[in-house]
């Protein structure tokens, strides 16, 4: 990391522990809000990422880190990102997802939520993220629990996002659902 950016990291995971585990209610409160303002904040991405990729950081922070990607997307923070950034993330969160596979289950499972966010944002352009997931996770017995687990949430937010897309003509459907429907049944 860069040094402006190690410190930011530094910074980020001090206001986690005291978020967890301030002595007084008053720390608490002033942490909770450093963090909510960093994840406003368009550098967040980078931190965040950088947290998921190092080594030695709690789970707490880790949680964090998962956690407030997957807030960015969903609150359509993506604009904050160029086009490059945007296409990179997807790469990134494979990435963690893969370190993840084993645990701590919830990093995992909140890097899955994230994913399945992010994959709920493509045009129509972007149609075969299901496909991707599955050449990814799906080669070694050993992601197979996390493939299973990612592909169930895709499927999940698929639909949530079909039903929210109501300007599709009646026989449209979101490219995630398309995605979904070609590429997870013959892995399954």
């Amino acid at each position: 990391m860069a040094g402006t950016e190690a410190a930011q990291a530094e910074q980020v995971w001090r206001m986690v522990q005291s978020l967890y585990h301030a002595h007084n209610e008053e720390e608490r409160k002033a942490a909770d809000n450093w963090l909510k303002d960093f994840q406003r904040s368009p550098a967040a991405w980078s931190i965040l990422d950088q947290l998921l990729k190092a080594d030695g950081v709690t789970e707490e922070t880790q949680f964090f880190a998962a956690n407030s990607l997957r807030s960015k997307i969903n609150h359509r923070d993506l604009s904050q990102l160029d086009s490059a950034g945007r296409d990179s993330l997807a790469g990134s969160l494979m990435a963690h997802i893969h370190k993840f596979r084993n645990g701590p289950m919830v990093v995992r499972t909140q890097l899955c939520l994230t994913f399945s966010a992010y994959a709920a944002q493509f045009d129509r352009t972007q149609n075969n993220i299901v496909q991707d997931v599955c050449n990814s996770l799906g080669a070694s017995p050993d992601t197979v629990p996390v493939l299973l687990e990612l592909l169930t949430l895709l499927g999940e937010e698929a639909y949530r996002v079909q039903e929210d897309f109501f300007d599709l003509p009646p026989d449209d459907q979101h490219p995630l659902l398309l995605s979904a429907r070609a590429s997870a049944l013959p892995v399954l």
